[in-house]
């Protein structure tokens, strides 16, 4: 990520707080719809003049698209808050963890767009993989939209309903310290982005920046927020290390990965609904904590891509958990958007540094050296008790 890349991103995404700041229930669908205008530049130039992506406007193009995709899923996570205020935390868990998981699909679909050539019909004189590529992009965009448009006239067909207000009366509103921690987390990224970088990702000094400065804002948005930051960090960090490990050991079933990610966030939005969603989370973390100790013991040379599945259902059901215990102070787009990501990056590249792999985070070496994972198993079961210790959390008295 360049230093203009960052700026970009920093100063959408600081624009999308302020307007949560000033409403969230009549901002959440327009950060939506501009997340999704915001994409619009990049893909059109992905089709017409590919080359120019690289070129010298490149910081633009990519930054546009990284911060349509922070205002996406900041109208989601708000919306999810929104749900849960109006008394239906199961619709507002699933937007959460779908929110959250849909990075982890965006990310396993790029994987498997850019390698698709291997699926091309081979001995034809054309190339029809860049061709599947292209309507793959427009197929994606053209859902986008679509989904941010309906979400858009949803609101307005049917948000001035009496069932739809607030059990409290009072509409959940975001506090300016939340604002700004959430601000503060993305504008980071701007002098990291300046500093040393290693193949892949931040460099060391870049990654504690990072990691001091998620924590810090998120000691600005008080007790609660830092709280949530530290768990939401724990469980991606802790599902991340062995999902990079697995993905990077496979080298041709990107297809099989691909659909294995999916089957994992579809599955934990679908646990996520009912209320023993936490106790659910615990189960995942449990699960993915005993695979990765029998790992340790009989120290294969790799572990079942059917874990991937396993992984990305336990942190989509984790993630949505927690968002929902977070929205009392509407603190969950804030906790588990910048602040969160800029914690998991530089936890994730401190920890590659400690492993000694050079990179932003695990790679197939970790289960070459499977003393490293005891570290992986004691963070997920941390995060799997932490969900369970949170829900106990007092909760605030609501204003009269």
């Amino acid at each position: 990520m360049s230093a203009g890349q960052a700026a970009v991103v920093a100063g959408v995404t600081a624009a999308g707080f302020a307007a949560l700041w000033w409403s969230m229930r009549r901002s959440w669908p327009w950060l939506l719809v501009a997340g999704v205008a915001l994409t619009l530049p990049t893909e059109v130039v992905y089709v017409v003049a590919r080359d120019a992506l690289f070129g010298d406007a490149a910081w633009f193009y990519f930054g546009s698209v990284t911060a349509g995709a922070q205002l996406v899923l900041l109208g989601t996570l708000a919306a999810g808050v929104r749900l849960v205020h109006i008394g239906a935390p199961g619709a507002g868990a699933i937007l959460i963890g779908a929110g959250v998981g849909a990075q982890v699909f965006g990310a396993a679909t790029d994987v498997w767009i850019a390698h698709i050539a291997i699926v091309q019909p081979g001995g034809f004189p054309l190339d029809f993989s860049e061709a599947v590529q292209i309507l793959l992009h427009f197929a994606f965009l053209a859902t986008a939209i679509g989904v941010a448009l309906l979400m858009l006239a949803l609101h307005y067909r049917y948000d001035g309903r009496p069932e739809l207000a607030p059990r409290s009366g009072a509409e959940p509103k975001m506090g300016l310290r939340t604002a700004t921690a959430g601000a503060v987390a993305a504008v980071a990224f701007v002098p990291a982005a300046g500093m040393e970088t290693v193949k892949g990702g931040f460099g060391v000094a870049a990654c504690w920046l990072l990691l001091g400065a998620g924590l810090a804002a998120a000691a600005l948005a008080g007790l609660r927020a830092a709280a949530g930051v530290v768990v939401a960090a724990v469980i991606v960090v802790g599902v991340s290390g062995p999902a990079s490990a697995v993905i990077q050991s496979e080298n041709s079933n990107y297809v099989l990965m691909w659909f294995l990610v999916a089957l994992g966030v579809v599955a934990g939005v679908a646990v996520a609904f009912p209320s023993w969603r936490r106790w659910a989370a615990l189960a995942g973390c449990a699960a993915c904590a005993l695979a990765l100790a029998v790992t340790m013991l009989i120290r294969p040379d790799g572990m079942t891509l059917l874990m991937l599945a396993l992984l990305a259902a336990t942190a989509t059901v984790a993630i949505a958990s927690l968002g929902v215990w977070l929205t009392q102070d509407a603190l969950s787009p804030a906790v588990l958007g910048p602040l969160m990501f800029a914690t998991v990056i530089g936890a994730c590249g401190l920890l590659a540094h400690w492993q000694g792999t050079g990179r932003r985070g695990p790679n197939a070496e970790l289960f070459r050296e499977p003393g490293h994972l005891w570290l992986y198993t004691v963070l997920l079961l941390l995060a799997g008790l932490a969900l369970i210790a949170l829900s106990r959390w007092p909760k605030r008295p609501a204003p009269d």
